[in-house]
């Protein structure tokens, strides 16, 4: 009879610590935590289990950067509060412009709130009037597909710069997709510069510090 209250009493502490909760009395998972991780070096899982349009209440965990005391909170990112995605893809078309020129378009895109570039570019309609260098040689000037910041906006320039196109107006016309990205889950990286000290070969510095 002792034996048997023995095996009894074992089953019930394994139940009870079979759930571990900090800053809660009342775990609801393995390892419950009721406030705020803080990873100082790495954090590791295993392989997550796939996700279908059947689950509920799925949210993403992520690392802050700039916690306090020390790098590396855990905190959850509410994907029902944001009102863009991760990353976004528009299509643009430009026509009937000047030429070949698209000097300086404002996209209205905040810098501060997001990553933009520039992928798929077309090109279509008339050709780009070549301009005799020397007997040997003749130049198709510089052409430029490129967004910048100007004024807390991303802007977009999109020509030649040096030579036209054979049509002034209606000569071209510019298809590309944007590629958006939200700055809550991207960040940009500093500029990586290399003095080539007048070679057109070298190697390119170490990149920065990626976390």
């Amino acid at each position: 009879m002792k034996e048997k209250y023995f095996l009894i009493l074992l089953f019930i502490l394994g139940k009870t610590f079979a759930q571990v909760g900090i800053g809660t009395t009342t775990p609801l998972a393995d390892l419950h935590v009721a406030g705020s991780v803080v990873v100082q070096e790495n954090f590791k899982t295993n392989v997550l289990p796939t996700v279908t349009a059947t689950d509920e209440d799925f949210k993403l965990l992520t690392r802050r950067t700039n916690s306090t005391p020390v790098t590396g909170e855990i905190t959850r990112l509410n994907v029902d509060e944001l009102t863009v995605a991760p990353m976004n893809i528009f299509k643009y078309r430009f026509e009937n412009l000047s030429y070949d020129n698209l000097i300086d378009i404002d996209i209205s895109f905040e810098t501060d709130k997001y990553i933009v570039g520039i992928a798929d570019f077309r090109y279509i309609g008339a050709p780009v009037i070549k301009l005799p260098i020397n007997t040997n040689l003749d130049s198709i000037g510089a052409f430029v597909v490129r967004v910048f910041e100007s004024n807390g906006t991303w802007h977009l320039e999109i020509r030649n710069r040096y030579l036209d196109t054979i049509v002034e107006t209606n000569a071209v016309a510019y298809e590309f997709t944007l590629i958006v990205y939200d700055t809550s889950f991207y960040r940009k990286l500093p500029v990586i510069r290399t003095d080539l000290n007048g070679s057109n070969t070298g190697t390119a510095i170490t990149i920065p510090d990626l976390y």
